[in-house]
């Protein structure tokens, strides 16, 4: 089969506060698994976002998505 791609975002929020919008990029892209991770490190709760497809170009929308819902609701992105 294809070999599956993943690009990981955490940033420091609560899955309640991202749900609506992180179900509105999942409905943009039927080809692209993601899943929303919570933790607790280092005294910070946040999510961890892990986008998954075959498709790098889907991959690469989705993530750039993500990461614009993320920075209009002025949630501080960890990692990328």
């Amino acid at each position: 089969g294809k070999k599956i791609l993943s690009k990981t975002i955490s940033a420091e929020t609560v899955e309640s506060e991202i749900a609506k919008s992180l179900a509105e990029v999942q409905n943009n892209f039927k080809k692209v698994e993601i899943g929303s991770y919570p933790f607790f490190r280092l005294g910070k709760i946040g999510v961890s976002f892990v986008i998954r497809s075959s498709e790098k170009k889907q991959i690469d929308e989705c993530y750039k998505q993500i990461v614009d819902f993320l920075k209009r609701k002025e949630i501080h992105i960890i990692d990328r």
